[in-house]
């Protein structure tokens, strides 16, 4: 979880279409699979999640300054799917 609020609305959210978030871990990984994870619809206060992510890009970077990293994968979140997801590296 990015926040450890976990009431539906109260979520970190991205000012307009586009955000970008780095992790940084405290190791190198070589990760096989991506999961993301949004509240369902029957839970969201308004009844959709408009809000949820849809198209996204996972990238590796070999430190949080680096301008271009790896290209991990392209995924696209099923609003109409399981809240929890899970995507697999595609290199």
């Amino acid at each position: 979880s990015v926040q450890p609020d976990m009431y539906p609305g109260n979520c970190w959210a991205f000012k307009g279409s586009q955000g970008y978030l780095v992790v940084r871990l405290s190791m190198k990984i070589y990760p096989t699979a991506f999961t993301l994870e949004h509240i369902p619809k029957t839970l969201s206060p308004t009844g959709n999640i408009t809000s949820a992510p849809k198209n996204f890009s996972v990238y590796g970077l070999d430190d949080e300054y680096q301008e271009e990293g790896k290209l991990l994968g392209e995924y696209v979140y099923d609003q109409d799917g399981e809240p929890l997801q899970m995507f697999p590296v595609m290199v």
